[in-house]
């Protein structure tokens, strides 16, 4: 495990990986840092110019560009490689909340407080399309990793899966009682995991729009989901096969499950505070984790 105590003046709430070992870490303090992690965990870059706390964190498919939203209804792009700021896109008043990258194309998108989502052009900096779910504050988003799909999850618990090619809404999951505050899809983009208030991690079939597990252990909030990638070693903590998820929580525990056991494997209580990110890296080898605490912590899988 490698380890940094206080890599930011306040709660670190997002995380990413990008190309090359690089990590991506957003914080209440408002910056956005940058940091190598071959060899250890050094600071790299820190990326000032958000006016209120950043929310999330997001890296481009080159992994040469990183994406942070924040409370001051902006979203930033930041050029990893020579450390400046590419654009800034403007968004309403609360109307800008966790933010993610399509995989395969120039668009970045952000839920909003009205319960829509938008997309962005990344390049141009102008909204491009608006998705719709008629319902509530729309408080996670994730892109399947093919691109196709775009799934976000909401403060009522509902989950929204669009086409991202037609806009077309897919599909509508439910199960979950309260907020769905974080989504991952697997590596294939059939299935799609989330993290809820209700303390619990469900597992869906998207093809099918229906709930296929239900994972129970975190005894407060869920707020983050991580699918791990193929690769990685299936015998230590956050095993990289592809039916491994981690989950963090309120709780300030981490969990690592076995999606196909739909069990608990490890738990892992680090974390001082509230564990508000978690995220493995490319060859799911490392598993990255934020919390509260103001700590950053970086665990082998292998």
């Amino acid at each position: 495990m490698q380890l940094s105590h206080s890599p930011h003046e306040d709660g670190i709430w997002g995380v990413a990986w990008g190309r090359g070992g690089r990590l991506v870490t957003g914080s209440v303090d408002n910056a956005v840092k940058i940091w190598n992690t071959d060899g250890g965990l050094e600071p790299v870059h820190t990326f000032h110019g958000h006016e209120l706390g950043v929310i999330s964190v997001a890296t481009d498919l080159t992994g040469r560009y990183a994406v942070s939203s924040s409370l001051d209804s902006r979203i930033k792009i930041w050029n990893m490689d020579d450390k400046t700021h590419v654009k800034t896109i403007e968004g309403e008043p609360v109307e800008v909340w966790t933010v993610a990258c399509d995989p395969h194309g120039p668009h970045v998108a952000t839920g909003t407080h009205a319960g829509n989502v938008h997309v962005y052009n990344s390049e141009s900096g102008e909204r491009v399309q608006v998705l719709e779910t008629k319902g509530k504050f729309i408080m996670s988003l994730a892109y399947s990793q093919q691109g196709n799909y775009l799934a976000s999850g909401a403060e009522n618990g509902a989950i929204h899966v669009f086409d991202t090619t037609t806009g077309r809404l897919v599909s509508t999951l439910s199960g979950h009682a309260m907020s769905v505050r974080s989504l991952s899809f697997s590596p294939d983009g059939r299935f799609l995991v989330s993290a809820s208030d209700d303390k619990r991690v469900h597992m869906y079939d998207v093809h099918h729009g229906s709930q296929i597990a239900a994972l129970a252990g975190h005894a407060s909030w869920v707020l983050s989901v991580a699918w791990s990638p193929a690769g990685g070693s299936t015998s230590n903590v956050g095993a990289g096969a592809v039916d491994h998820i981690a989950s963090g929580s309120s709780d300030k525990r981490v969990k690592v499950w076995d999606i196909r056991a739909k069990q608990c494997l490890h738990t892992l209580d680090h974390h001082q505070d509230q564990v508000w990110g978690v995220a493995y890296n490319e060859a799911g080898t490392r598993l990255a984790t934020v919390a509260d605490d103001k700590s950053l912590r970086v665990f082998s899988c292998q």
